[in-house]
């Protein structure tokens, strides 16, 4: 087993204590501390930058002015392996891709690179070295663990405009990540309709900058191609394709992939793909030497998508070249990777798996956040898999969070502390107010309910109390945690209001800014919960109906911020807090009024936030879709984002909890023919009633209803053969501005 000689080393020297361990991340494989301290330096004179590549020059000259005529100074030497300038520690420099070492030692610095993005990752050190009150005599022997590491852009939703990729891209670079994948689902030159088209001039232009901008931050710039929803398995396509990558080529792009994912039909035929793909990299990607090898995403991207019959995987490992690196999500579409789940997929395609963890991507989620630590995947897997990236969230501030943590996974796995990690990144992102940063991410950390089945750990260090205390208050027991849990709530009120104002970093505040408010909402739903409990216990009658008063209004404005910010996204709306504290508000909430009507014979309303709408399938990926309400007008069934495979005589039913006016149902499946669905309303009288679709245009359909009552409606596949097809759209359109959700 691997070990990390930070700690152990220390006790080498008497005179150094344990937490004078500078803060690194990644977490270096080896730092051994010496026993001298120095003040940072101020002034460096630099040797070797004429032997290294210009980005390293320049990121060497704007660690520290250079040397001017007088003042005392620190020689920075810097160099890869095999330089003349760092051949005095050429046998110290590790033997690993992208490794480095560095010495720290009487006011001289070493830098040496087994390679030039070694050296880079070294001067990355340095500088978080620097950025300490003091420096310590140290060496750093350091390597990555997985060859590739980083980013997929490839969510759902709105891309990250060209500024984002910029200023991410020196994130990456800084938290030595190597590879950056574009992949943007929503591009329309990426995939269909226009994938076959170059860019347009302005985008053009700017992927060149991203290209070169990507390059001076240690990254792989991958620009991928996803051409399996209209492509023809002919020579014009395989044509089209490599005219396509040519383009790129000229837009200073090296490295390329071909995406197959969330496709049917005939796109997704595992010896077509393999065609394809063994003739771009026969045809264009053997014939440019500057070109890395090629990446693909395969079809049946998931253990749970795989079917046995077909052999998809297994053609794919004895027909695809051996240099084809193939991505691979797990054992579902987003889930952790243990051990038994590389040997799995190894096995199969006859390679190391290139992983694709998609998180903290949230588009199948938009109203939540994850903000919580990275965890759960297996720290023995670093030599099972040829690269591990991370899908994240649209917001590309917030997702920073996981980035950071990620990034320290990758590199030095077995060492790999995800809770130490979060911590730093917090204080990182938002140093002037790391605490109120970190009281919002414990809070903003699950998915909530979702047709994943995906979960994160949420408000871990209260939940305990408020378990505690709802339990004794429910079973009419004392009570002693009720300090505790309103300090938690008062504690949020004022983390908000700091988080709000706060201008450390002015993009991250400018992303997530809806949550902040929510939040505060939610502290003050808390307090006013807690402010009900102490009426009721003092049976102080006018104190409890004007808190319940309050909290109704507080649930109004949440409603009301709920319904008109972030709107725009297939998930609407602003959740926060949704796993605990939320819950432990509705359940003290009704108790509490439940023994209120009790007493005084009252008929308040018991329910603080309910939703009347019930979803229910046989559709093992349609069971746990949400359900919300669009513009106040439209319940919505929240769209699919992967390939939907509903089996004959499968059904979705949407109960709306009484009856209301509709004037249509709309429904596009991706499918332009229909007939398999047969689609039912249910009115007052409990009776099932078939009605028609029409089409509209291409494959949006819609039942005219004109005002009928319906309680519920039902979709079944009546096809008489399992269908592929793609939940696009899904909504009643009800009559009035009315609605169905009791507040």
């Amino acid at each position: 087993m691997k070990k990390t000689w930070i700690t152990t080393a220390c006790l080498l020297f008497a005179t150094v204590a344990i937490g004078q361990v500078p803060e690194l991340s990644p977490t270096p494989q080896s730092c051994v501390l010496g026993k001298d301290k120095y003040q940072k330096p101020s002034i460096f004179l630099f040797k070797g930058l004429n032997e290294t590549d210009t980005v390293n020059q320049r990121f060497a000259e704007n660690l520290l002015p250079k040397q001017k005529e007088q003042g005392k100074y620190w020689k920075l030497i810097v160099g890869e392996a095999g330089d003349r300038s760092v051949r005095s520690v050429r046998k110290r420099v590790p033997q690993q891709s992208e490794g480095y070492y560095l010495r720290v030692r009487d006011h001289e610095i070493i830098v040496a690179g087994r390679d030039e993005r070694g050296t880079f990752y070294g001067l990355q050190t340095l500088k978080q070295l620097l950025q300490q009150p003091s420096i310590p005599e140290l060496e750093i022997t350091d390597y990555p663990d997985v060859p590739f590491r980083g980013i997929v852009e490839g969510y759902y939703g709105k891309p990250m405009d060209f500024e984002t990729h910029l200023r991410m891209f020196g994130y990456y670079g800084a938290n030595k990540m190597n590879i950056y994948l574009y992949g943007p689902k929503d591009d329309p030159y990426h995939s269909s309709p226009h994938w076959r088209q170059p860019y347009p001039e302005k985008e053009a232009q700017e992927i060149r900058e991203m290209a070169r901008v990507a390059r001076n931050n240690g990254l792989d710039f991958v620009w991928a191609i996803h051409p399996g929803k209209d492509i023809r398995w002919n020579q014009a396509d395989r044509d089209s394709v490599i005219l396509k990558f040519e383009s790129m080529y000229q837009l200073g792009v090296r490295a390329f992939a071909v995406f197959f994912d969330d496709i049917s039909g005939e796109g997704a035929k595992a010896d077509k793909q393999v065609e394809l793909l063994n003739y771009i990299n026969e045809h264009f990607i053997h014939q440019k030497p500057d070109v890395k090898p090629l990446i693909m995403c395969p079809t049946e991207y998931n253990r749970e998508w795989t079917d046995p019959k077909n052999q998809y995987l297994e053609t794919l490992g004895s027909k695809l070249n051996p240099d084809i690196a193939i991505m691979w999500t797990g054992n579902s579409v987003i889930c952790n990777i243990q051990q038994e789940d590389m040997d799995w997929i190894n096995e199969r395609i006859k390679r190391k798996a290139f992983i694709w963890w998609n998180y903290p991507v949230n588009d199948y989620v938009m109203d939540h956040l994850l903000l919580g630590p990275v965890y759960g995947n297996s720290l023995y897997i670093a030599d099972k898999m040829s690269g591990f990236v991370s899908n994240p969230m649209e917001h590309a501030e917030a997702s920073k969070v996981a980035v950071f943590g990620i990034a320290d996974y990758c590199w030095n796995m077995e060492a790999f502390d995800g809770e130490k990690s979060w911590n730093l990144v917090l204080k990182e992102l938002m140093p002037t107010d790391a605490d109120a940063f970190k009281l919002f991410a414990e809070h903003n950390a699950d998915p909530g309910t979702n047709v994943h089945h995906f979960e994160r750990d949420e408000s871990v260090r209260i939940k305990p109390v408020l378990d505690e205390f709802l339990q004794q208050i429910l079973q009419n027991a004392a009570t002693f945690k009720e300090d505790e849990v309103r300090t938690e709530f008062e504690n949020i009120v004022y983390a908000a209001d700091l988080l709000m104002a706060n201008e450390d970093n002015p993009y991250l505040t400018a992303e997530i800014d809806p949550w902040f408010h929510q939040f505060k909402t939610l502290g003050e739903m808390g307090i006013e919960v807690m402010n009900l409990y102490k009426a009721w216990q003092e049976q102080y009658q006018e104190a409890f109906l004007k808190s319940y008063r309050h909290l109704r209004a507080l649930q109004h404005a949440w409603y009301k911020y709920d319904m008109t910010m972030n709107q725009e996204v297939q998930q609407p709306g602003i959740k926060t807090g949704s796993k605990v504290l939320k819950p432990f508000i509705d359940k003290l909430f009704t108790h509490l009024t439940d023994e209120y009507n009790h007493r005084f014979q009252a008929e308040l309303p018991t329910t603080l936030n309910y939703s009347a709408y019930k979803l229910e399938s046989n559709v093992g990926q349609l069971k746990n879709l949400p359900v919300f309400l669009r513009n106040k007008t439209k319940i919505t069934v929240s769209p699919l984002n992967e390939v939907l495979k509903w089996q004959d005589g499968g059904q979705l039913t949407l109960a709306l909890g009484g009856t209301v006016p509709a004037t249509e149902l709309r429904l596009d499946l991706g499918d332009k023919q229909l007939d398999w669905i047969k689609v039912e309303i249910q009115q007052a009288d409990g009776n099932w009633t078939e009605v028609q679709l029409a089409n509209l245009w291409e494959s949006v359909y819609r039942v005219k209803l004109e005002g009928k009552e319906v309680t519920a409606f039902r979709l079944t596949n009546r096809a008489g053969q399992s269908k592929e097809c793609r939940l696009k759209t899904l909504y009643l359109q009800q009559a009035a501005a009315k609605t169905a959700d009791k507040k």
